[in-house]
């Protein structure tokens, strides 16, 4: 099966706005990532990770078996973990170099505990500084698949839609603090994971019904009258929140923390929509000039692993805050570039899984020493196997 580059691309525009937002919030470079009100990156990154799981496992789970799936779930959660713990143990040398009033504004966190402190909570995920903290609720959210892909591979999915909807009733109803991801012990919420799975576990199903529901030619053919109701409930959206203002003091239907269902709604709104896009755009055009976007989105855990630790590194080792509008343009195209860079350094080295860097680059190195070796003493080879 293809990759499906309109995917792919979303996802690199969701990377994106989140580069665009965190390291020039409110100025020109972020202004149409942030025009639609209510939806960003990080929504549009759950339900895309969802969406791509749903659709990946299933196609394994057929060509292999649930026992495999599981196993490489699991691996995918340790990733994960590395991921959030190289974040948060940067987090924690950059606290060595600042002064507690310049970690405080870079990283939102408490910076008067020891460093073993800070440690102990990186390692146990509760050291999340800003910019960088949702690889948690990732985390939380693929371990619901343990639960989820066993009930899609029998055919109940109506009953996962059913149960997360239920859950997102709870969490909106009855919202309790184990709900509830922290960026640090007594410090202020994040998300609240229950219902942020709506976004992720309904994704699921969609993705592992994505050949069988025909998802990409009905978004095709819905594209115009999708088009039409994402600007309609856009423009309805910003009149009622930044014109009127009679949407601003209804928090529980536009929070952020507790996903509130307009937010969930338009989440799942403009994502479809962009995705419809995409696939326009990429039919009509050359592929090449949406390839940053496509590559980017290709490796999206690893682009946001990067502009999370250049949010903390850049202010620190470089020029720290607060950045002008030049300046702050040019960081957000630099971190962006340094995304795309990395996407395609493992595009052409062929390192389909981290892990096996080192070895690839063994490899790379003993090439390159048979290359510039004189023929007489070069390896020979028997029966077309390289000894």
């Amino acid at each position: 099966m293809k990759r499906d580059l309109a995917i792919d691309a979303t996802r690199g525009l969701a990377i994106w706005s989140m580069v665009s937002l965190h390291f020039a919030n409110g100025m020109l470079i972020a202004v149409p990532t942030h025009a639609y009100p209510l939806v960003d990156g990080m929504s549009a990154f759950v339900l895309l990770s969802g969406l791509i799981l749903g659709l990946v496992y299933h196609r394994w789970i057929d060509a292999s078996s649930l026992r495999y799936a599981y196993g490489r779930l699991a691996r995918r959660l340790v990733a994960l973990y590395l991921a959030q713990l190289f974040i948060s143990l940067t987090a924690v040398a950059v606290c060595t170099r600042l002064t507690a009033q310049q970690f405080r504004m870079i990283a939102v966190l408490p910076p008067d505990e020891s460093v073993l402190a800070q440690v102990w909570w990186a390692v146990t995920m509760r050291f999340l500084p800003s910019g960088g903290s949702i690889l948690v609720v990732y985390l939380i959210l693929m371990t619901l698949a343990f639960v989820v892909l066993p009930l899609l591979q029998h055919g109940a999915w109506r009953w996962v839609l059913a149960g997360s909807g239920a859950l997102y009733v709870w969490s909106q109803v009855a919202p309790a603090p184990w709900m509830v991801v922290d960026s640090h012990p007594g410090g202020g919420p994040i998300q609240n994971w229950l219902a942020w799975q709506v976004l992720f576990v309904p994704a699921m199903v969609v993705g592992w019904n994505w050949s069988r529901w025909q998802v990409a030619e009905r978004i095709d053919a819905a594209l115009p009258v999708l088009a039409a109701v994402c600007v309609i409930a856009g423009a309805t959206l910003a009149h009622g929140l930044w014109i009127a203002g009679w949407l601003r003091p209804m928090t529980d239907l536009i929070g952020k923390v507790g996903l509130g269902p307009l937010r969930a709604l338009a989440a799942w709104l403009v994502v479809a929509t962009v995705y419809g896009v995409f696939r326009r755009l990429l039919q009509w055009m050359r592929h090449d000039w949406f390839r940053p976007l496509v590559m980017v989105g290709s490796r999206s855990l690893d682009s946001y692993v990067i502009q999370a630790v250049a949010l903390l590194a850049v202010p620190t080792w470089i020029v720290f805050r607060p950045w002008g509008a030049g300046l702050s343009t040019v960081i957000v195209v630099a971190v962006f570039a340094a995304c795309w860079g990395w996407a395609e350094f493992r595009h052409r080295m062929e390192i389909d899984k981290l892990h096996r860097l080192p070895v690839i680059a063994a490899r790379a190195a003993r090439r390159r020493a048979r290359a510039g070796a004189p023929a007489s003493v070069r390896p020979r080879s028997h029966q077309g196997v390289r000894l």
